[in-house]
């Protein structure tokens, strides 16, 4: 299985108390208290424009694969931009760059990979969107150097598919052999029931379509022709059962320090590990 390692899963409490002061406790309260309340809203803050610079990235690469008209992918990225707050001129001009047109801004940016190598086999791909490869990488380094990982091929350990997850059209009475039903006459490869560990769903009983990246913006659409809702639609890399490895222990803490710093890399869209779910 995928091992997809977003921001949300990543433990940050070793992190919550470091402005934590030492000193004259009953005169300094209120000043430790707005020190970590301004460090909650930076935090936050850049969690926000990272997430935005994310979804951008992902709507422009929706225009210029399948353009704008009929494309449900592209409808269901916007969607959730919305839902997220992106506000509508990122949306805008997400678009524009995908088309290709202009939207004022003369920076050139540049989808790459990083694939590195730690600890106990652990095989890592980083996806980035960037205007300064060099700036990148470095920084990528520097985050899984914590971990002790190295550049090293690791892509053969994995295979990029696409996914969209959506509604049943009758979440009471449609089943997984139902949908699967439906997923077989579309094309797609397979479908299981979606599994929210993030909770960003609650409540509710979704299902994840996997197909061919070429087939994802056909798929879609045709999940959507027939009255289902979707709710995300991506590409991305899965492990191969026989490339998983379990989760190394002793290595803990020097890995939550790496995903920490890799996600404050603002141009990191995305990481994946063969570790073992």
């Amino acid at each position: 299985m995928i091992s997809v390692l977003k921001r949300s899963r990543i433990t940050v409490s070793l992190r919550e108390c470091r402005f934590g002061l030492h000193t004259s406790a009953v005169s300094l309260a209120g000043h430790s208290k707005w020190a970590n309340i301004r460090h909650d809203k930076a935090k936050n803050d850049a969690r926000r424009s990272k997430e935005a610079y994310q979804m951008a990235s992902r709507i422009s690469s929706s225009v210029r694969q399948s353009g704008v008209d009929g494309n449900a992918q592209l409808a269901t990225l916007v969607e959730k931009a919305k839902k997220m707050s992106v506000t509508k001129k990122i949306i805008e001009n997400a678009i524009k760059r995908g088309k290709g047109e202009s939207t004022g801004d003369t920076v050139q940016t540049f989808d790459v990979s990083y694939e590195f190598m730690g600890p106990g086999a652990v095989a890592i791909i980083v996806e980035a969107t960037t205007d300064n490869k060099t700036r990148t990488v470095n920084l990528v380094k520097h985050a899984l150097s914590k971990f002790n990982a190295s550049a090293s091929g690791c892509s053969y350990l994995f295979q990029r598919k696409g996914w969209i997850i959506f509604e049943p059209k009758d979440p009471k009475n449609e089943t997984l052999d139902d949908i699967l039903e439906v997923a077989i006459d579309i094309g797609a490869e397979d479908v299981e029931s979606f599994n929210d560990t993030e909770n960003e769903y609650p409540g509710e009983t979704l299902y994840k379509v996997i197909t061919e990246p070429s087939e994802v913006a056909s798929i879609s659409n045709k999940l959507s022709e027939q009255g289902y809702k979707l709710k995300d639609v991506a590409t991305g890399f899965v492990a191969d059962p026989d490339s998983a490895v379990d989760f190394p222990e002793d290595h803990a803490k020097a890995f939550e320090k790496a995903m920490n710093l890799l996600d404050e890399v603002q141009e990191v869209t995305n990481y994946y590990t063969n570790i073992r779910e």
